[in-house]
């Protein structure tokens, strides 16, 4: 079985995502990914309403994906290092990201 993740990063919807739908398109099973990321916060980009606003989009992406049968994986810290990290723990084979991060 071929897995891939799907590394999720300002696009955050399910219909009509060209990475979503590559990795669909490509593996048997996907692991649909969001990393939030230390650095943003360590920028000074982590505003109260900032934060609101993502846990808000991200409900409604877990929502999204469980009603497709799935569900959304979050982690936190380095954004290549969690994405390395959860690819060799479900033996992806492949990591699809946007090409506008």
């Amino acid at each position: 079985m071929s897995v891939s993740v799907v590394l999720f990063t300002s696009d955050l919807r399910v219909h009509d995502n060209p990475v979503l739908r590559a990795a669909l398109r490509e593996s048997d099973r996907i692991v649909p990914l969001f990393v939030v990321d230390d650095g943003v916060r360590d920028a000074g980009f982590d505003a109260p309403n900032r934060r609101a606003f993502l846990a808000d989009c991200l409900a409604d992406l877990d929502a999204s994906l469980r009603s497709r049968g799935g569900r959304l994986v979050l982690r936190r810290g380095d954004v290549v290092d969690r994405a390395c990290s959860v690819a060799a723990s479900v033996r992806a084979y492949r990591l699809h990201v946007a090409a506008g991060v």
